[in-house]
């Protein structure tokens, strides 16, 4: 679905590695996991006419978790790497008050039907360090994978379409550290534009790391897909909650 959006030059991380970025004195690892607690909203169409995803589809407000792990090293112009794993998926149903047509069939008022929307994704991103102090700054790219898909279901038939693509982002995380409370506030994420298409992925956070390795993190992340005619998919979708997790960090 969303395969115009994967060309990106692998010359931009040559950029990256000429710029004197910062790197650590050792190698770090930090690990964790936790629970999103997100709301959809917006439209998507496919094969037919806007629905949508509250109104429509009646997807229920739904908590996700996700997992990570970031490792750090000293090796000058390669760079870091974060991997992590995100489930984002919601269901709904019930008798529909409007029409509507998903993938070539039409959907009657009074139809019982059940729905389901299920963008669960993968992102690796490789990325390097230019501040890692007070301030600390990171720029990189993040190959975001999908490995989910939308349907219908009505008198037990499903119609459905399948949403399996990476799209290649640019990442980028800014911080600021409180060194008297050790306390981290920063924002961090990876976003692609081209045309009328756009997909972001923004985290805002506070973070406290205590002097035995274990940290706790909160705030607020949200999922913006905007798609025009992309492969027969549009979409103005947002997916925006409170999160927390907890992390080892060594």
């Amino acid at each position: 679905m969303l395969k115009t959006l994967c060309r990106i030059s692998p010359l931009v991380f040559l950029l990256l590695g000429l710029a004197s970025p910062v790197n650590a004195d050792f190698v770090g690892l930090k690990a964790g996991g936790g629970i999103w607690d997100f709301e959809p909203s917006g439209t998507f169409r496919y094969l037919g006419g806007d629905i949508d995803l509250k109104e429509d589809l009646k997807l229920k407000d739904e908590q996700g978790t996700f997992t990570f792990i970031a490792i750090e090293h000293p090796i000058p112009l390669i760079p870091n790497i974060k991997i992590s794993k995100t489930n984002l998926a919601t269901t709904g149903g019930g008798t529909l008050t409007v029409a509507y047509d998903f993938a070539g069939t039409t959907y009657s008022v009074s139809d019982t039907v059940e729905t389901e929307l299920d963008l669960s994704h993968s992102d690796v991103t490789l990325y390097y360090q230019f501040l890692d102090n007070i301030i600390s700054f990171d720029l990189g790219l993040t190959g975001k994978t999908f490995d989910g898909k939308a349907s219908v279901t009505r008198a037990g038939v499903t119609n459905s379409t399948l949403i399996d693509d990476t799209i290649p982002m640019l990442y980028a995380a800014v911080g600021l550290t409180i060194p008297v409370i050790d306390i981290y506030l920063g924002v961090e994420g990876s976003a692609l534009s081209i045309g009328d298409n756009s997909i972001s992925d923004v985290t805002a956070k506070i973070s406290y790391e205590s002097d035995y390795a274990v940290g706790i993190e909160a705030g607020v992340r949200t999922i913006s897909i905007e798609l025009d005619d992309l492969d027969s998919n549009y979409s103005n979708m947002e997916f925006s909650g409170a999160f927390a997790n907890l992390f080892l960090h060594f």
